[in-house]
């Protein structure tokens, strides 16, 4: 992640940010073999580079005008007794 994070002057939290926030999907982008740390495809982040902001489009689990999803529980409206 470190030498992915050099390569596109980034810093190594924005790389596990993208990885972990569904920018880069798992399995198209990066993949986390058992005991060893996750692996990226530099092929796959070239074309994320290259393609236009598409939804969706080569790894991207979102385009631009959607956000990705909020962590944490869901809310849930109040029940009135």
């Amino acid at each position: 992640m470190a030498e992915l994070a050099a390569r596109l002057k980034l810093t190594p939290k924005t790389v596990r940010n993208r990885m972990y926030d569904g920018t880069w999907r798992k399995g198209v982008v990066w993949f986390a073999p058992r005991g060893i740390s996750p692996r990226i495809r530099w092929s796959a982040v070239v074309r994320w580079l290259e393609t236009p902001d598409e939804p969706g489009a080569d790894g991207a689990a979102f385009g631009a005008e959607i956000p990705p999803a909020s962590r944490g529980r869901p809310r849930h409206p109040r029940r009135v007794a």
